[in-house]
């Protein structure tokens, strides 16, 4: 007899797939070095796959640190084993860290660094402060709470350029954001909560005040590109240049388009996302000459919402002249779908876009990268299906490269399926490979000079051995109606499933805008238990307002939230409950956040299909909720 999934199980991390992560190294000379944590000796090491050599880099004996969003810094010397403080300043205190951020510059060993929210630059000897307002109201380089959670989804904002002599960077201002105080039961002996007190922009309340900025290591000046109510910006614009008010603006994309520090382009949209501005900053010989102008505008026309995304991408010229600027980006084709185009900018001339992709599939977000020595471009997209990611290759060689696209990762057989991400080295000559389902999955190191090339990182064979000895339940991907609308839709069957008995129904719901929960991931967790051991029946249906389908059946949401998306739950439920295998007297649904409001508002649609429904922290009120 087979074992059951059981509930602790679920903690028991022998259940859990590996997925193992390394960082690439940026600034050695050869590519495909990357760094790792020995899981015994909690040593540092490399590895280089070009010739398969590993060595320990750091030994942990000779480290100690504090792993925290702001952190004590030291710069340890291979040579010698050296270890000293990346500035003395960040450790008077080494109870309280004061680096929040710090990154190698592209070339050379200086290091940008955010301290106490100020921006610095080291050399390695002498630490240059960058910025001097810095506060617990005012950020230089790193994001405040909202643009970390929901623009930028990193913990820094600051960008290199090319040649190491100039740094772009973001400032937030949010001395207008109203404070949010929030109890803390922590498990200390005291029977009284401390309390923690962020920043928090609800709906309709001031979002942090943000604002671009260069700096030029050249001859220590700055330069403020974005206008700014109190100063007037401090830069010259060129014809038609659009600009948002301070209150109005999000800063979603920066990007160096230059293999020096000739340009930088960045995108903003303004509060309502739906219009959307790109601009082309040209550097001067010295900064006070620079300027900027419009290159690209977007006002999508469904009344659907512009999705915030890093997607711009440099493209080098093959001509020596500098303009017009050459960058690829993610936009809307026109008829919803999102794709990859060349746009060109700087020569104030009109360009119409050349675009890579097309159809009726969309190209994965800041999934692109450019390998100009290789004139290659990889992506991830669901031309295969929308539940599906596969790894694509375009080569610039040829003069129309949109016809050499090339999938290297679909199967043959139409009824393989499979769900891919891909993580390029500094030079783009080796990529780490994750298949991510539907069976258990694996990561591997590809060579993209040698397709047979293979390093495994992790096979998960551990799992696999173990999961034999168990019965899972039986998924399948079906196609389900709401009315006149298709949707996707995952069923979760009982092991021993038996087409004449009758099973209780869950469904899964989250549903929130641009989101998926359908697709041929692997997934192991609690809806695994509920199928295996208490032999109920999970469903999970990605309705309208999810991704990856196009802008319509995303977009037809905006204004009228909690509307469809339960149409689409209450109808598919409806679905189940005439299926001979189910018990249409209990059907009951779940879901987190989003998904608690979802299941909040099923319930209250009263459609006398659900018999029961759990939410967990659901939005109650968009007044309580952020931005």
């Amino acid at each position: 007899m087979q074992n059951h999934v059981d509930f602790d199980d679920l903690y028991n991390d022998s259940f859990v797939p590996k997925r193992p992560h390394l960082e690439w190294v940026k600034n050695d000379p050869r590519d495909g070095v990357f760094t790792f944590t020995d899981p015994t000796t909690k040593d540092i090491l490399s590895e280089s796959v070009q010739d398969g050599e590993t060595k320990v880099l750091v030994k942990i004996s000779d480290l100690q640190w504090r792993h925290s969003t702001r952190s004590n810094i030291y710069v340890y010397k291979v040579s010698d084993k050296s270890l000293a403080p990346l500035t003395d300043d960040s450790t008077v205190d080494l109870e309280y860290p004061k680096i929040s951020y710090a990154t190698w510059s592209p070339t050379g060993h200086q290091v940008v660094f955010v301290m106490e929210n100020d921006l610095y630059v080291s050399d390695l000897k002498d630490v240059h402060r960058i910025t001097f307002d810095g506060s617990r109201t005012v950020f230089n380089g790193v994001p405040d709470w909202v643009y970390e959670e929901e623009v930028f989804g990193k913990d820094f904002t600051v960008w290199w350029s090319p040649d190491s002599t100039h740094i772009a960077y973001l400032r937030f201002n949010e001395t207008e954001v109203p404070e949010y105080h929030m109890p803390l039961y922590t498990a200390s002996n005291s029977s009284y909560p401390e309390e923690m007190t962020i920043k928090y922009p609800k709906a309709g309340s001031p979002n942090p005040l943000v604002s671009l900025h260069i700096h030029s290591l050249l001859d220590d000046t700055s330069i403020m590109i974005t206008k700014n109510a109190t100063t007037g910006s401090t830069i010259q614009t060129v014809g038609k240049y659009k600009d948002f008010e301070d209150d109005d603006r999000l800063i979603i994309d920066v990007a160096w388009a230059t293999s020096d520090h000739s340009h930088l382009l960045f995108k903003q949209t303004n509060r309502v996302q739906d219009h959307e501005i790109t601009s082309l900053v040209t550097i001067g010989k010295s900064l006070p000459d620079s300027k900027v102008e419009l290159a690209r505008q977007y006002q999508p026309t469904d009344g659907g919402w512009i999705d915030v995304g890093q997607s711009m991408v440099y493209v080098p010229s093959s001509k020596a002249k500098k303009t017009p600027v050459r960058y690829i980006d993610i936009a809307d084709d026109g008829a919803g779908y999102m794709h990859l185009a060349i746009f060109a900018a700087g020569d104030g001339k009109h360009h119409n876009p050349v675009w890579l992709t097309s159809g009726e599939w969309e190209v994965e977000p800041e999934s692109v990268v450019m390998d100009t020595e290789r004139k290659l471009l990889h992506f991830v997209s669901t031309e295969r299906s929308p539940l599906e990611r596969h790894l694509y290759t375009i080569s610039f060689k040829s003069d129309d490269p949109a016809s050499t696209k090339e999938c290297l990762t679909c199967p043959e057989e139409p009824e393989e399926h499979g769900y891919y991400s891909a993580s390029f080295s500094p030079k783009a000559g080796y990529y780490v490979l994750n298949y991510e389902g539907p069976e258990i999955p694996t990561t591997v190191v590809k060579n993209v000079d040698n397709s047979t090339f293979e390093l495994v990182l992790e096979n998960n064979n551990a799992l696999r051995a173990l999961l034999s000895d168990y019965d899972l339940p039986r998924s399948r991907i079906i196609n389900v109606k709401s009315g006149g609308i298709d949707m996707n839709a995952i069923e979760r069957l009982p092991p021993n499933f038996n087409v004449l008995e009758k099973y209780p129904v869950l469904f899964h719901v989250y549903g929130g805008p641009g989101s998926q929960t359908v697709s041929y991931r692997f997934e192991l967790g609690w809806h695994t238990f509920l199928a295996s051991k208490l032999q109920y029946i999970v469903v999970t249906v990605d309705g309208r307002g999810t991704g990856y389908r196009g802008r319509e059946y995303r977009m037809c949401v905006r204004k009228r939230l909690g509307e469809l998306e339960v149409i689409d739950q209450v109808n598919a439920a409806k679905h189940w409950a005439e299926l001979e295998y189910v018990d249409p007297s209990r059907i009951g649904i779940w879901g987190w956040s989003y998904g608690g409001y979802m299941a909040s508002k099923v319930i209250e649609s009263n459609d006398g299909v659900f018999s029961t429904g759990m939410s967990v922290a659901p939005v109650t009120d968009w007044r309580y909720y952020g931005k």
